[in-house]
């Protein structure tokens, strides 16, 4: 704690007292991952990056995803950014773009992206590619940022550049080169359902699910956001929450 700044101390606490069950969506994301799982299950990551659990997740929940997902799953992975793909110690991954997946039809059972979707150029097309790669019955799961919310809308104004510089001190210490251009072009409830049509998915879930605060860096000032929190937990507001969990799932026939 000792080298953890004030701003970031007045937050957890503020947060501990008006919004004590606010929970990384990382968390719920997992989950769902984790409700997917069987025994021999192949699985495909999308965006792998350095590492499939973040090593900042709590260390029981890390445990319990390392036995329940990793151990029992084929995971396999494929990103473009290939200094990510250097620090990742899988075996199973590939340099690749999600629009030109580098596996046959048919293959796997399950593909996961978590926080990628956001910057797709395309991403009609690469949900061709994943509903070609899945066995059917097979199901996509993705985590990406609600589009109408008010941080994603703030964020969708600002020039890369300057994300650039601002990324790094919201999110406490996540370097420059970490931080990749966003397009939001699948990331409300109705582009998802329109483009998984396209593809010929059925929109199996699409969850609105709230987040650890952006705002831990500013301190004090994070108690606006609280009270944004604490409104949209009624149901008619959920649209306004700040990420998305979508389900999709390739038909049987």
């Amino acid at each position: 704690m000792n080298g953890v700044s004030w701003r970031f101390r007045v937050s957890w606490a503020l947060t501990a007292r008006f919004a004590p069950w606010l929970r990384s969506s990382q968390e719920a994301y997992f989950a769902t991952v984790e409700s997917l799982i069987r025994p021999q299950v192949r699985m495909l990551d999308i965006g792998c990056g350095t590492e499939f659990l973040m090593t900042w997740l709590r260390t029981d929940l890390h445990s319990r995803w390392t036995k329940s997902i990793v151990d029992r799953a084929e995971i396999f992975g494929i990103d473009p950014y290939l200094p990510s793909l250097v620090r990742n110690h899988s075996r199973l991954i590939a340099c690749a773009l999600a629009d030109q997946i580098p596996f046959p039809a048919s293959r796997f059972d399950l593909v996961t992206a978590n926080m990628v979707v956001e910057h797709l150029a395309d991403p009609a097309t690469v949900l061709r590619e994943i509903f070609r790669v899945l066995k059917p019955g097979g199901a996509v799961v993705f985590h990406t940022p609600n589009l109408r919310s008010l941080p994603m809308r703030l964020s969708d104004l600002l020039p890369y550049a300057l994300k650039r510089m601002i990324v790094p001190f919201i999110e406490g210490g996540r370097a420059e080169e970490d931080v990749f251009p966003t397009l939001y072009r699948m990331n409300t409830r109705k582009a998802v359902e329109a483009a998984a049509a396209e593809a010929g998915f059925q929109a199996e879930a699409i969850q609105h699910v709230f987040t650890s605060p952006f705002t831990s860096a500013l301190g004090p000032l994070v108690a606006a956001e609280l009270l944004l929190a604490n409104l949209f937990r009624a149901e008619r507001f959920a649209c306004w929450r700040p990420d998305l969990i979508c389900l999709l799932r390739k038909p049987l026939g």
